[in-house]
């Protein structure tokens, strides 16, 4: 199943994420192979490089 989140929508990582990024916020990165299996990778602010949460460890900012 293709990821519910659109490249360029703001997010938030959710409070429940136990891995250190709870809160931190970014944009949805571009990239084909990362939104097909519901997960995306996120470009999260003060960082160049994408990181993978599933559909579920986001919120809209």
């Amino acid at each position: 199943m293709k990821s519910k989140w659109n490249p360029g929508t703001r997010v938030r990582v959710k409070a429940s994420v136990t891995d250190g990024s709870a809160g931190m916020t970014g944009v949805i990165e571009a990239v084909n192979y990362a939104q097909v299996e519901e997960a995306t990778s996120v470009l999260l602010d003060g960082y160049s490089f994408g990181a993978f949460f599933e559909d579920h460890e986001l919120e809209a900012e």
